[in-house]
């Protein structure tokens, strides 16, 4: 005997099948870390923090450093997921726009003011872990 469906089963998979195509998100891929940074060199910048968000696929941190001759570059320093810097000791608090901190990170490959950020320092000398340096003969760190 074959096994069917009854119509209104059938019915609502049809409706449904649709409906849940439109509303779905397209799927973002996750990019690897040497593509963008380089991960044998370290930069340092110190300025205050103007955004910190805490969110997946990184967390975000924005900066405004004041060079010597006035000029204020904008950087954007990208860190890990929230789950790994969770385990690193960061939250969502950790970091608060106004807050003067220095961070050595990862620059960009594309020369922009972006960093992947290696360690974060405050003021007063606590310091929060980000990016590890990759293995040797690895490109990924974490």
């Amino acid at each position: 005997m074959k096994a069917r469906g009854t119509p209104l089963r059938s019915g609502i998979a049809a409706a449904v099948l649709p409906l849940a195509l439109l509303l779905a998100r397209p799927a973002l891929g996750h990019h690897s870390f040497a593509v963008h940074f380089v991960g044998d060199e370290l930069v340092t910048v110190t300025g205050v923090v103007t955004e910190f968000t805490f969110r997946n696929p990184h967390g975000l941190v924005m900066l405004d450093e004041t060079r010597d001759d006035g000029t204020i570059v904008h950087w954007r320093i990208e860190t890990n997921s929230p789950n790994i810097l969770r385990r690193r000791g960061w939250a969502p608090d950790s970091v608060k726009a106004g807050d003067e901190v220095t961070i050595e990170g990862y620059p960009a490959r594309d020369g922009s003011s972006s960093m992947r950020v290696a360690r974060l320092i405050f003021a007063d000398g606590r310091e929060l872990t980000g990016q590890r340096p990759p293995p040797p003969g690895s490109a990924d760190p974490d």
